[in-house]
């Protein structure tokens, strides 16, 4: 595995605020930034938000309450500030822009590990400081798929929403890139091995219903009121008329 070019991780570090880029150096190794906005920041898209990665889940607590906007008052029954919005994957800090979240749901002791996680090799890039100097980690595809904005599935061996992959493919087609058929049957293979097909009864309907339930967006700085989950018009209608016990 390579780094980061030069140039790339300057720009990245100019781009990340100041007091989280003090957070990464202070930790020495037990923190890193990774994932998506190092790839949004060289394909110079927009960097919807700064993923943290920690060594454990108490480490992530600690950097969120270190980054989190009010320092005086008291904390939760969860260890955290007033500030920060927690879910089950994240600890998300809306007061820095771009928003910044620490991901407590997958931790890692080394970044071998963390870019390993990924579902995408374009997203398999990782910063961090060892106390000495910053350093960085690509995969091998990393700058060539991401230059050909191709789609490459990895099939991370990691405990996840199963439909989550299949909605970042549609997120990424829609900023013009592409997926090999390889890589989208792999992804779809990881949403329907969630399907317990002894219930579905070879129904259509049925089964249509299960997989729009796996495809959930985990992000909570994309969509925090879930709307993209809310059913359609036609869903909502039906729902409606088998309610008020009408036929249309």
């Amino acid at each position: 595995m390579n780094g980061l070019m030069w140039h790339d991780l300057q720009w990245l570090l100019r781009r990340t605020p100041a007091k989280v880029l003090k957070e990464v150096v202070d930790r020495k190794g037990r923190l890193m930034i990774a994932g998506g906005c190092i790839r949004a920041c060289i394909a110079n898209e927009e960097i919807n938000d700064i993923d943290l990665f920690a060594c454990n889940e108490l480490e992530a607590v600690s950097v969120a309450n270190t980054l989190a906007p009010d320092q005086d008052r008291a904390k939760n029954d969860k260890g955290l500030l007033p500030g920060i919005h927690a879910t089950d994957n994240a600890f998300t800090l809306t007061n820095y822009r771009p928003v910044v979240q620490l991901i407590h749901r997958w931790t890692f002791e080394t970044p071998e590990q963390c870019i390993a996680s990924f579902d995408f090799t374009i997203a398999q890039a990782a910063v961090w400081h060892d106390g000495n100097a910053w350093c960085s980690i690509v995969g091998d595809r990393f700058y060539a798929d991401l230059a050909a904005k191709r789609l490459i599935y990895t099939s991370p061996k990691r405990n996840e929403e199963p439909g989550g992959s299949l909605l970042r493919v549609l997120k990424f087609y829609q900023r013009g890139y592409r997926i090999p058929l390889d890589s989208f049957g792999a992804a779809i293979a990881r949403m329907v091995q969630a399907v317990d097909f002894s219930k579905i009864n070879n129904c259509e309907a049925q089964l249509a219903k299960v997989l729009t339930g796996l495809l959930r967006e985990v992000d909570p700085n994309i969509d925090p009121k879930h709307i993209a989950h809310l059913p359609s018009e036609s869903a909502e209608a039906e729902e409606a008329t088998r309610t008020n016990g009408k036929t249309i």
